[in-house]
C-alpha cells in the first residue's frame, strides 16, 4: 500500500514523497529508521490503483480464517511446534493467495519473529483485533487458547455478517433487476411499440402520453443516462473511501427507519463481543477500547468509543462517556456501569453481546417478512401500470374498428 507523507529531518529541512508499506504504522517506522519526524501521513487511493485490483481478485474469506484459527489451535495443543503447524496448515490451505501469504508468515517466523508480528505484515487478511489477541496469547502463553476462542468469536461475527447483509441484499438485487429490465423496457422495447401509435392520428390516453415521453427520453440519451449513472457510482464510492464521506454514508444509514435498528443492534453486538474477547485475552482497556473503535466498522460508534479512550484516561468511566451519547441505548450504558463497579465488564459484554445477537436475528426475519410482500406489490403495480399504457391506446384502436 503507498502512502503520502510529509517529514522532517532533524535538522528541520521539510520533507514530502511517498512510501510502500503494508500498513501506516509500519510507514512511520520505516521513517523513522531514517531519521525523519513525520509530520502527516495519508494513504493514496486510486480508483485504478493497482492495489484496489488486486485486494478484489486476491481476497481470503472470513470463513477460511476462522478454519485457520481452529487448525492451528488444534495442533499446538498437540504439541506440535509452532513453525511446523502453521507449515502443515500452510500446505493444506486451498486459496492460492492465502497460501502465498502463509508461506511468508512461516518465513518469518522461522527467522526469528514473533507470530503476531508476521501477522501484522498482512493487515488485508488479519485484523487489527486478531493481531492484538495473537500478541496477548503470545505473552500469557495461551494462544492455542486464545485462536481457539477467537475461532469461536469470527465464527459468530461472520453468522452476525451474514445475516445482516442477505437482509439488504434480497431487496437491493429485486429492485435493481427491475430497474435494468424497466430501463432496457424503455430504451428498445416500447419505442417499436410506440410507432405503431405514432402511425394513428387517435388522441393517446394520458398514461400513454406519459410513457412515450419517458421512453422516447431513455431512447434518445440512454449512453448518456449509463455514463452518468456509472459517475455517480464512481464518485459515491471514492467518497465513501475518505473519512469525511464514511462518516457521512454511516450517519445516514443509522437514520434510515428500519435500518437504522437492524444496524444499531449489529453494531453494539459487534463491539460488545469484541472488546469482551480483547478484555479477557488480557489487553488493556484503553488499548482494547482504540482496537474495538478501529474495527466496529461504523464511524459513528467509532467516535463514541474514541470518547470512552479519552474518558478512560482522564481516570473516567467507559459507562460515563456512553450515557452522554445518543447513539448507545440507556441499557447498555447501566449494564456497562455495573460490570465496571463489580469488575465483571468483560462477562457484561458478552451478555450484551449475546442479547442484540439474537435480537439482529429477530430483527432481520422480521423486515424480510415485510419486505416481501411490500416488493411484490410495487413491481405488480409497475408492472399493471406498464401494461396499462400500451393496452389502453390498442382498446381505443380496436373500438375504432
Amino acid at each position: 500500500m503507498k502512502f503520502k507523507y510529509k517529514a522532517r529531518t532533524i535538522s528541520g529541512i521539510e520533507q514530502e514523497g511517498s512510501i510502500e508499506a503494508g500498513t501506516q504504522k509500519m510507514a512511520v517506522e520505516m521513517l523513522q529508521k531514517h531519521k525523519l519526524i513525520v509530520v502527516s501521513i495519508r494513504p493514496v487511493r486510486s480508483l485504478f490503483a493497482k492495489n484496489q485490483l488486486l485486494s478484489f481478485i486476491h481476497r481470503v474469506k472470513s470463513q477460511e480464517i476462522v478454519e485457520f484459527s481452529k487448525e492451528f489451535s488444534v495442533l499446538l495443543s498437540a504439541g506440535i511446534p509452532l513453525v511446523e503447524a502453521l507449515e502443515i496448515i500452510q500446505k493444506q490451505v486451498g486459496n492460492l493467495y492465502f497460501k502465498d501469504q502463509l508461506a511468508e508468515v512461516v518465513s518469518d517466523v522461522r527467522d526469528g519473529a514473533s507470530f503476531s508480528s508476521a501477522l501484522e505484515r498482512h493487515p488485508d487478511i488479519f485484523s487489527n483485533l486478531y493481531i492484538n489477541l495473537v500478541r496477548a496469547g503470545e505473552a500469557s502463553g495461551k494462544i492455542q487458547t486464545v485462536l481457539l476462542h477467537l475461532s469461536d468469536h469470527l465464527e459468530k461475527q461472520h453468522h452476525l455478517n451474514s445475516r445482516v447483509k442477505s437482509s439488504l441484499l434480497y431487496p437491493a438485487v429485486v429492485i435493481g433487476g427491475f430497474g435494468i429490465v424497466g430501463l432496457l423496457m424503455m430504451a428498445f422495447v416500447v419505442p417499436k411499440l410506440m410507432e405503431i401509435f405514432s402511425e394513428n392520428s387517435m388522441d393517446l390516453p394520458l398514461p400513454t402520453k406519459i410513457l412515450i415521453a419517458v421512453s422516447g427520453f431513455f431512447h434518445n440519451y440512454f449512453i448518456l443516462i449509463i455514463i452518468a449513472l456509472a459517475l455517480v457510482v464512481v464518485g459515491l464510492r471514492n467518497f465513501k473511501n475518505t473519512p469525511k464521506g464514511k462518516a457521512a454514508l454511516d450517519g445516514f444509514l443509522l437514520k434510515i427507519p428500519a435500518l437504522n435498528k437492524i444496524l444499531e443492534k449489529f453494531y453494539l453486538s459487534r463491539f460488545s463481543a469484541n472488546l469482551s474477547m480483547l478484555i479477557i485475552s488480557g489487553v488493556s482497556i484503553i488499548e482494547s477500547l482504540q482496537i474495538s473503535g478501529d474495527v466496529v466498522g461504523n464511524e459513528v460508534y467509532k467516535k463514541v468509543i474514541y470518547s470512552a479512550v479519552d474518558e478512560v484516561r482522564t481516570g473516567g468511566s467507559v459507562a460515563y462517556a456512553f450515557e452522554a451519547s445518543d447513539a448507545i441505548p440507556p441499557m447498555v450504558s447501566k449494564m456497562i456501569k455495573v460490570g465496571e463497579k463489580t469488575g465483571n465488564l468483560d462477562l457484561v459484554l458478552k451478555s450484551i453481546s449475546n442479547f442484540y445477537s439474537k435480537e439482529v436475528d429477530i430483527a432481520v426475519e422480521g423486515i424480510t417478512a415485510i419486505i416481501e410482500p411490500v416488493l411484490i406489490l410495487l413491481l405488480g403495480a409497475g408492472v399493471a401500470i406498464l401494461v396499462a399504457a400500451i393496452l389502453m391506446p390498442i382498446y381505443q384502436m380496436t373500438e375504432a374498428f
